[in-house]
């Protein structure tokens, strides 16, 4: 009997994901492949005429927070890529993460920032807005955050933590604050 309802138990929690997905798809998505899956807690905050597209297989996992914002905002994820626990997107322009991606948890990947001119307060300038590209093939290890005009090569590894402000080549892998790179896929 134990057996049974543990079989059950797990078939309910597998009914009640693909139902959240479902919901999620239609509701944030301009385009999604087949298998995406969204984990109950992630949350999406978009304008009406944001674009959030993904391939196939792709999985965004718990707590992640995807924000889509004025300009233009567009998201693109390609396929059998993971976004990790706790990640951040946020776009004002444009974000492409490429196919084979893996994202570590707590990631930050963010399109645009803050003017700084002395002679404005602050909180009175207007965001910079650029763009990030990342490559397929790419693993971006926990923590890291990935910032404005930025393009992360094909297959190259950021370390935990790093914070990538320049362009990372193909296959290098990249540590520190800033992110320099320290060697290659061999």
């Amino acid at each position: 009997m134990a057996q049974v309802d543990k079989a059950s138990y797990r078939n309910r929690g597998g009914v009640i994901q693909r139902l959240v997905t479902v919901y999620k798809r239609f509701r944030y998505f301009t385009a999604a492949g087949e298998n995406l899956v969204v984990k109950r807690s992630a949350e999406f905050r978009l304008v009406g005429h944001a674009v959030l597209e993904v391939g196939d297989n792709v999985t965004i996992q718990d707590q992640s927070f995807f924000q889509l914002t004025m300009p233009e905002p567009k998201v693109f994820i390609g396929n059998n890529t993971v976004i990790g626990r706790r990640n951040i997107i946020t776009a004002k322009n444009r974000i492409s993460i490429g196919n084979d991606v893996l994202i570590g948890s707590d990631v930050q990947i963010i399109d645009h920032g803050h003017g700084m001119r002395r002679d404005t307060p602050i909180r009175l300038q207007k965001a910079e807005i650029g763009a990030v590209e990342i490559g397929n093939d790419v693993w971006i290890g926990a923590g890291a955050k990935i910032l404005m005009n930025v393009k992360i090569g094909n297959g190259a590894v950021i370390g935990a933590n790093a914070v990538v402000i320049s362009d990372i080549p193909e296959y290098a892998i990249a540590v520190g604050s800033p992110a320099r790179v320290v060697k290659y896929r061999e």
